[in-house]
């Protein structure tokens, strides 16, 4: 009686302690993009985030005595509140992106994946592709900074997607003559989410493309972006294989 007295006392103290230790732990947002099919980088669908970007960042928090809490918004409202200060953190950003809007910040950045930005056209229009060019389909909230003289002087209209599916839907139905985006994300979805050995879409390699990294960004927690630097180089192996999971590089 009295030793399973004890005991219970032992239980509900481990109990309140570890429960204690949970609520004491320091959490940091991450704002990250709302789009359902951005795979091999990111998905959000059913409630649930995750894909590559999702898995290196869980990767690098195992053992570390805080944890990300993933703010799932719209691109340009992510855009807005990060440099307004209330994310912590933010998953995609480039030092070239959105240059306005952050201007004045001493943001750092620590690259993690990278990125193939050009035209994804359809197989039989790709020869000279860049010079057919007179409708551009792009994600809501990109910039396809290769046209934009073209785009500012009118020769090229653009016309926005709210998705992924809806711009490829217009490229097939050939309402645009082209889509500017990532050339990873146009692959994975046709090959590893339609099932399609051939896609019938292809980057247009005449045309001006766009390349960098994906990076983890803040100007509030910059010495989490230096361990998070640190752990990208010191831990090649686990990257790659991470990548591989992805097929990241499966379709280049």
């Amino acid at each position: 009686m009295y030793a399973a007295t004890i005991y219970s006392l032992l239980l509900t103290f481990s109990i309140f302690f570890c429960a204690h230790v949970k609520s004491d732990e320091q959490i940091y947002t991450v704002g990250v993009e709302d789009y359902p099919h951005f795979l091999p980088y990111s998905q959000y669908q059913g409630g649930v985030y995750s894909g590559l970007g999702r898995d290196i960042m869980d990767a690098f928090l195992d053992g570390k005595p805080y944890r990300f809490e993933y703010v799932v918004l719209p691109l340009k409202r992510m855009d807005q509140d990060f440099v307004d200060g209330k994310l912590g953190l933010i998953f995609p950003q480039n030092p070239n992106w959105v240059q306005d809007l952050k201007a004045g910040l001493d943001i750092a950045y620590a690259p993690m994946l990278e990125f193939t930005d050009g035209l994804i056209v359809l197989k039989q229009n790709a020869q000279d592709a860049h010079l057919k060019l007179k409708v551009l389909g792009v994600p809501l909230g990109f910039t396809p900074y290769p046209y934009f003289e073209d785009i500012h002087a009118k020769t090229i209209r653009t016309i926005e997607a709210t998705d992924y599916n809806s711009l490829y839907l217009m490229l097939i139905r050939e309402r645009i003559d082209g889509a500017y985006m990532n050339s990873r994300i146009a692959n994975y979805y046709w090959r590893a989410i339609m099932g399609e050995k051939s896609p019938p879409i292809t980057l247009a390699e005449d045309a001006p493309q766009g390349s960098g990294y994906w990076h983890l960004a803040s100007f509030k927690h910059k010495d989490i972006i230096e361990e998070f630097r640190h752990f990208m180089d010191e831990n090649p192996q686990l990257i790659r294989k991470l990548k591989e999971k992805w097929r990241f590089d499966s379709f280049e």
